[in-house]
């Protein structure tokens, strides 16, 4: 789950009592220095002044925030510098900080940093392929800390009575239909321990410039008794290892019902992957079941995909994604130049290897039209332990230019023990810190 910018702001400013949202009840000066909202007539004369207003409301003020320089009580007039560059209507909906939100969202991406490990991702990559010659590889970017675990595949056979999948090892062009792409059998060669994967054969698909290539079995093609009417309403899952041969075409894989066509993610680069994708197929689903492969080049240049072993059956994903049950032996050396992981035994040829590993939450940005869309890896309960690291970020920062008030140090108390709290409450399943050894582990 994750929250965005928007609710973690909100989330924020709840957990420190600094949340007052409002409405303007009338229009402001032509301006743009006044808005008025009668609600905020509870308040003192000028008793929110160094306030901050944040229109949330679209249009031209959307996300822009003014410090509050004067308040008139008695009809909720509001007077901000510097002025916004539209009038605020009436209607307009905003929020009311005591500390600059602007501030905020930079302590949640402080936070995040500080909360680490305490929350945290956990980081799968399963781009590295054996080729029974290396024990040495470059440690992915994608896992950023780690990796804390090695797993080496155990391959999967895809003849199986539950594989709806005619001829699914791809070693024939027999029963699959290619659009706008050339579809050739590629033979295993002396020098290449990469492809095919499993086999002596697999199927290579040639992509034209700057255009979207389908290669697909229908279910007239398909096996085991398969219809289009049998499969409505039923969860059906399509697996497939595919081969991006050329980083500019963008790979994924398919299944279309009568009412739609359902995509897996994107493959993430270069080398083999294994794409899914899960689907509750059309309730009245009558004639159409197909599944295949769908890629686009966005250049000139042809683009290359390989296809070898894919699976069409009625379930979960988790049946063909369980294919790494040995956990593997290895040293890490990574500092900020070297990141290399070494096997103690060679991975055999075309067994993927998938690492686990951490990295601290995505942070949002400084840049007020994403940050509210931009999104953390957190639920709400590990929610709680980022407001309070990024609370404790706020607090300090407002006292870090001068001796620590003592307003400043209770609220740090109370957040600490927050945080104390939350972490015992809703502890994050974290993986060790450092289970594959090596001189440069981190």
């Amino acid at each position: 789950m994750s929250l965005t910018g928007a609710a973690l702001l909100s989330g924020l400013s709840g957990f420190i009592g600094d949340d007052f949202t409002g409405t303007t009840t009338s229009t402001g000066s032509t301006a743009g220095d006044v808005l008025v909202d009668t609600a905020l007539s509870a308040h003192g004369e000028d008793s929110i002044r160094d306030y901050y207003i944040r229109i949330t409301a679209a249009g031209t003020n959307q996300y822009l925030v003014r410090r509050i320089s004067q308040l008139t009580s008695s009809t909720g007039t509001v007077t901000v510098v510097p002025p916004f560059p539209a009038q605020v209507a009436s209607g307009v909906a905003y929020e009311m900080h005591r500390y600059d939100p602007r501030e905020k969202f930079a302590c949640l991406d402080e936070g995040r940093l500080r909360a680490y490990p305490h929350i945290a991702q956990i980081v799968f990559d399963e781009s590295l392929t054996g080729d029974s010659y290396s024990r040495e590889f470059d440690i992915p970017a994608s896992v950023r800390k780690g990796p804390v675990y090695a797993f080496i595949e155990r391959p999967m056979g895809s003849s199986s009575q539950w594989n709806f999948i005619t001829n699914p090892e791809f070693d024939t062009l027999t029963g699959w239909t290619a659009a706008t792409v050339t579809a050739s059998l590629y033979s295993q060669q002396s020098a290449d321990l990469i492809v095919p994967k499993y086999g002596n054969t697999c199927t290579r698909i040639l992509v034209n410039g700057s255009t979207t290539g389908i290669y697909s079995q229908p279910v007239a093609s398909m096996a085991n008794g398969i219809t289009a009417a049998l499969s409505a309403g039923r969860k059906m899952t399509l697996g497939m290892w595919v081969y991006n041969a050329t980083a500019t075409t963008t790979t994924r894989i398919f299944i279309q019902d009568d009412g739609t066509t359902h995509y897996s993610a994107t493959h993430g680069g270069a080398g083999w992957e294994l794409l899914t994708v899960s689907a509750v197929i059309d309730g009245d689903n009558a004639t159409l079941l197909t599944a295949g492969i769908n890629a686009t080049t966005t250049t000139s240049d042809k683009g290359i995909v390989f296809a070898e072993r894919s699976w069409l059956y009625y379930g979960d994903s988790g049946r063909v994604t369980s294919i790494y049950p040995t956990r593997a032996t290895a040293r890490i050396r990574r500092d900020d130049t070297t990141q290399k992981i070494m096997f103690d035994d060679i991975p055999p040829r075309g067994r993927q290897i998938r690492l686990i590993g951490r990295s601290p939450l995505s942070g949002l940005g400084s840049t007020a039209s994403t940050q509210v869309s931009n999104t953390m890896e957190v639920d709400e309960a590990a929610a709680q332990i980022l407001y309070a690291y990024s609370a404790q970020t706020l607090f300090e920062r407002d006292g870090i230019y001068a001796d620590v008030p003592t307003e400043v140090q209770a609220r740090l108390a109370i957040v600490q023990q927050k945080a104390s709290e939350f972490e015992t409450k809703w502890p994050f399943t974290m993986l060790p810190g450092a289970i594959l050894q090596g001189p440069f582990t981190k």
